[in-house]
């Protein structure tokens, strides 16, 4: 089903990034449904978005990444998103 979205793609790039402040560090079903979401969807984000989310990720090791699962999701987005970028 396709769905119509009303606003601009900085938007949705941003509300992006939202999503993935917000789940980073949550020990929830809201990691993985994240992950799989941007990983599924990168063609919305904006490169200043996917560089602000790798960057985000990158720094949130120092805090910790919630469960082993929830640390094996964030890790396996930020290889895809840097290997998206080569």
């Amino acid at each position: 089903m396709q769905i119509k979205i009303n606003g601009k793609k900085e938007d949705l790039s941003a509300m992006l990034v939202g999503s993935v402040r917000y789940a980073l560090g949550r020990r929830t079903y809201i990691v993985d449904w994240t992950c799989e979401f941007i990983r599924n969807n990168t063609h919305l984000l904006l490169e200043k978005d996917k560089k602000v989310i790798i960057r985000d990720i990158e720094q949130q090791k120092e805090y910790g990444y919630g469960d082993k699962c929830d640390e094996d999701c964030w890790l396996a987005l930020l290889k895809y998103l840097k290997d998206e970028q080569l």
